[in-house]
């Protein structure tokens, strides 16, 4: 087969801007989100433990503990259910199923987090009351600007919160001051605002970071489409004139070598007849066929096709001896000749080409093994075309 012969469709497209793909924004807002969740453990756990403190110094200890427990395994099955979906997130997996078991994750927390606000005996501490009350709002403040980019999540939390303490204010009517109910709304309304503000920069700075990291890519796009131009013909794929000198002007091996110079016939013809369009194709059909015919050759020999410009072409065979080589000039020239079968659409096109063949000595300058390969070539065409004539 041909050493790095064959075109390089994404070298090829150059540096072509896609629109940036709003999953990967919210993909890197989601897992940016994840990690401030991971790094406020420390924070959520504090919590708990001033919970904790305040519970104990409640009257009703024994009852508030097991609201307690009731907290602290939602805060353990969230945790794990955040650290799925980042896991899915990072993996771009289909996340629809963690999303849900975050979702529910979260209305438990709001729950877990209201019952904590439960109406205490009349005779509590004033501290131990508003101890709890104000690390249970803290909680819920940092939790909701935790989950900024994950809305619906956020708000499902905010809203079972507050319909949780509802429910109990109006279990408990003579209890709880009819303020509170309006309070409560106002800071869960905060608490929404200001997260939702949060969850906007967060989406901000994930859209630079994604578009930041689509610039690269185009970028090396771009650098590795102009690496391609520079050794391969843009039209065929094939390598062009420069990479032909560079790659030839030195010879490390004294394996067999040997040229082929192909000169498709008559190609001014189909130009005029058919079109320059119709051309290029018959130019792009007769790489495909040089490459298609490349890969029956012995692979490990490093076979390479050329396209010299205008209908002519090259190829430096390696490693086959002249009897092998002239029948695998033999086999191109009759692929060449079959390419006309592909265009239905010109039933009466006449594709065919001239081939030259030559050893290429150990030692000898290109330029002489070409002039041979040319002459050869010539011979070809001047005898009838599609053949394959043997320089002397």
């Amino acid at each position: 087969m041909f050493t790095d012969s064959r075109f390089d469709d994404t070298a090829s497209q150059g540096l072509t801007r896609l629109a940036v793909d709003p999953f990967e924004i919210e993909r890197e807002a989601v897992i940016a989100m994840l990690e401030r969740e991971r790094r406020s453990v420390l924070a959520s756990m504090i919590g708990l433990a001033m919970l904790a403190a305040g519970v104990a110094m409640l009257p009703n200890a024994a009852a508030m503990t097991v609201l307690l427990l009731l907290r602290a395994a939602s805060f353990v099955y969230t945790h794990k259910a955040v650290g799925e979906l980042e896991r899915v997130m990072r993996a771009r997996k289909p996340a629809q199923s963690a999303r849900r078991v975050v979702l529910f994750a979260m209305c438990l927390t709001g729950i877990t987090l209201a019952l904590m606000l439960w109406p205490p005996p009349p005779d509590s501490s004033v501290v131990a009351v508003n101890l709890v009350r104000g690390v249970v709002v803290i909680v819920v403040t940092l939790i909701a600007v935790t989950l900024a980019a994950l809305p619906v999540a956020r708000d499902a939390m905010l809203a079972s919160f507050w319909l949780t303490v509802l429910g109990m204010i109006v279990l408990h009517p003579g209890v709880q001051h009819p303020a509170l109910v309006v309070m409560l709304a106002l800071i869960v309304i905060g608490i929404r605002i200001y997260s939702a503000s949060t969850g906007e920069h967060i989406q901000s700075a994930a859209k630079v970071l994604v578009e930041n990291r689509q610039l690269s890519e185009d970028l090396a796009d771009a650098l590795a489409h102009a690496e391609f131009l520079s050794w391969r013909d843009p039209l065929t794929g094939l390598f062009n004139r420069r990479k032909l000198f560079e790659e030839t002007r030195i010879e490390r091996s004294t394996q067999p070598r040997h040229l082929m110079t192909i000169d498709l016939d008559r190609f001014k013809a189909i130009n005029d007849t058919y079109g320059h369009g119709v051309g290029d194709h018959v130019l792009i059909a007769t790489a495909d066929a040089i490459r298609e015919w490349g890969g029956t050759l012995p692979a490990a020999a490093g076979h390479q096709a050329f396209r010299l410009g205008g209908e002519e072409f090259l190829v430096i065979t390696r490693g086959l001896d002249d009897g092998a080589a002239a029948d695998a000039a033999e086999r191109l020239r009759s692929a060449i000749a079959q390419i006309a079968r592909g265009f239905t659409e010109h039933p009466d096109i006449r594709i065919s080409a001239s081939i030259g063949l030559t050893g290429w000595r150990f030692g000898e300058g290109l330029d002489d093994a070409l002039l041979r390969a040319d002459a050869a070539c010539y011979e070809a065409k001047n005898t009838g075309r599609n053949r394959v004539r043997r320089a002397a």
